[in-house]
């Protein structure tokens, strides 16, 4: 193994790296050149980089499933969003990682993928996390035959993990939120301003927790009665810090205001602007700072917990409350003026205004419209 360290410090990274490995290949014309690597903090993190490196280019397929991973996330993390990613890997690390990492890549086949599969389902984990922990794995053999010359993709041809649906789950259990009666009862035990209007802030828009936490001053347009939504804000970073990007889904959007939220947060505003350092740059919640994850559960339990009659919702099922809302008053509306109740017509104006796609929204709430059984039977009474 060509691995050095650097004597002249001089030459050394700032944060103190300073092993690098020296290595020759050869060209694609055939010509024997030489890589000599970055700066890494250890002999053993220099060792490693350079048998990934001459196992790519001479044997890819004869390499180990940890390394082609390393390899992965690396690449992964320079095009996808930071904060997706580390939530990947950290997943990777816990339940991925354990199973695989002393095996060869092209070693590994469908029945040690379905052991693992097997493995993980004993831990009770939720369909949707067993699914997305395959999604990793898949992507990793994926960018094993893009990369390292491996011929198929075991964890692919393995399957989706799949639930037994024996379990009978009442409607109004599908999909937990609150209603206005009972939103109206939280607001009147909360005596701070702010985090008044911050609840009310996330049932009239249904915004994600992220979006409202990098929210702006400048990203409300009273003029217009509208809310620009473009960002969001993330904490789960290699370096454990906060960063402002783009929305989920990368779809930017404005939310137009209802007459309520729109007093509420003019006076909100009103009493920030009374700072001497105000700035239309400030975060809505928290002034300079953002409002912590867990800052905002805190308060949330601790105003719940003033009610004795209304149970505990997540902040997430603020963004479905929205949804049922709006379901309701529609309905009612339709009903009033005598209209058909037009869920594609919701759904298109929904979509657009949740930052989701029509069929997500249709998968996710459509239970929470009325059946069309009456009309079937007026079909039926026809014949």
């Amino acid at each position: 193994m060509a691995v050095y360290n650097e004597k002249d410090k001089s030459k050394w990274t700032k944060d103190g790296r300073h092993w690098y490995y020296r290595t020759p290949y050869r060209d694609n014309k055939g010509k024997t050149r030489y890589k000599k690597s970055k700066r890494f903090s250890s002999r053993e993190e220099a060792e490693a980089e350079e048998l990934r490196f001459k196992t790519k280019r001479d044997n890819p397929v004869l390499v180990k499933f940890n390394v082609v991973a390393s390899d992965y996330f690396d690449f992964m993390y320079k095009t996808r969003k930071e904060s997706t990613i580390y939530s990947y890997e950290n997943a990777y690390k816990k339940n991925i990682e354990p199973y695989f990492k002393d095996f060869y890549i092209n070693s590994i086949n469908i029945q040690q993928v379905n052991y693992w599969k097997s493995e993980m389902e004993k831990k009770k984990f939720r369909i949707t996390y067993l699914n997305k922990l395959l999604n990793i794995l898949k992507g990793i053999f994926d960018y094993a035959i893009q990369n390292y010359d491996l011929d198929k993709n075991v964890a692919a041809l393995s399957g989706r993990f799949q639930s037994v649906q024996e379990k009978v789950v009442p409607d109004d259990k599908k999909l937990e939120y609150i209603t206005l009666e009972d939103f109206n009862k939280l607001i009147d035990v909360i005596d701070d301003n702010m985090w008044k209007t911050f609840f009310i802030f996330l049932y009239y828009t249904g915004m994600r927790k992220g979006e409202v936490q990098a929210l702006s001053w400048k990203d409300i347009d009273f003029n217009n009665n509208q809310i620009i939504v473009n960002k969001t804000l993330s904490v789960k970073t290699k370096k454990d810090t906060y960063k402002i990007t783009s929305t989920k889904n990368y779809i930017n959007r404005k939310i137009k205001m209802s007459k309520t939220l729109r007093d509420c947060l003019l006076e909100y505003k009103k009493e920030c602007m009374e700072y001497t350092d105000f700035k239309e740059e400030w975060f809505v919640f928290g002034n300079s700072r953002f409002l912590p994850s867990t800052t905002i559960d805190n308060r949330k339990h601790n105003y719940f917990n003033k009610l004795n009659d209304v149970a505990e919702i997540t902040i997430h099922q603020f963004r479905h409350s929205h949804v049922s809302l709006l379901i309701n008053e529609y309905i009612k509306t339709s009903k009033e003026k005598n209209m058909k109740v037009d869920t594609t017509k919701f759904f298109l104006m929904m979509s657009d205004r949740m930052g989701h796609s029509i069929k997500v929204m249709q998968e996710t709430y459509m239970h929470l419209f009325p059946t069309i059984q009456d009309e079937v039977v007026d079909l039926l009474d026809n014949l």
